[in-house]
């Protein structure tokens, strides 16, 4: 037992104690193809440089960090007398904020813009119906060697509330940024049998 309270018991059982790592993982919002930049009206004709092709794998390859999903679930206070009881209210789903790099071959602020602009259109004050802008997203947690998938969440109804990016500064040098709030409906962990399969992906 006194072997427990140091590392030797994790090194002599490393198929368990193996930890898992923050930078090995991949968001990817499904059913993203080709988009129209951001405030442009997609009821005229546009020329191929007004669209971002394949955004879907730009904003894929430009994710920097993610946040978990992750919920709370409400609470139902019934009192009588001198004292309280509580009960499960409705689940209450946190926004996710996604960190991407702005690569500028790639358009990738463009990209999370333009996703943005399914929801509503600035130029002319459009709200999209959902079903353009609510996205299925995967959030996929890998082992190190990328060989197997350790967790993978299913984020359902995702879209882009905000995207904040950080000032230009002629003191200060460093790569762009730019931070989308995805809000969400529900998400939730799937079983190891329904994982994406690695094979199909090209892993």
């Amino acid at each position: 037992m006194a072997k427990q309270h140091g590392a030797w018991h994790l090194a002599d059982n490393p198929q368990l104690y193996e930890p898992a790592r923050s930078n090995n993982f991949e968001f990817v919002a499904t059913g993203i193809g080709d988009l129209l930049k951001s405030g442009l009206d997609d009821a005229v004709e546009h020329g191929s440089n007004d669209y971002i092709t394949n955004a879907q794998e730009t904003i894929r390859v430009s994710v920097v960090s993610s946040s978990v999903p992750h919920y709370s679930v409400g609470q139902i206070e019934v009192k009588r007398g001198n004292d309280t009881i509580k009960f499960a209210g409705t689940p209450r789903f946190n926004d996710l904020p996604l960190v991407v790099n702005d690569y500028m071959g790639a358009r990738t602020k463009d990209a999370i813009m333009a996703w943005q602009a399914l929801a509503y259109n600035v130029r002319n004050g459009h709200v999209n119906r959902a079903t353009n802008y609510k996205k299925e997203c995967r959030l996929i947690e890998f082992t190190p060697d990328y060989k197997e998938i350790l967790r993978e969440w299913v984020i359902e109804g995702a879209w882009v509330s905000e995207v904040q990016e950080g000032a230009f500064s002629n003191e200060e040098e460093g790569k762009r940024t730019v931070t989308a709030t995805i809000v969400f409906d529900r998400a939730y962990l799937l079983d190891s049998s329904e994982y994406t399969n690695l094979e199909d992906e090209g892993a």
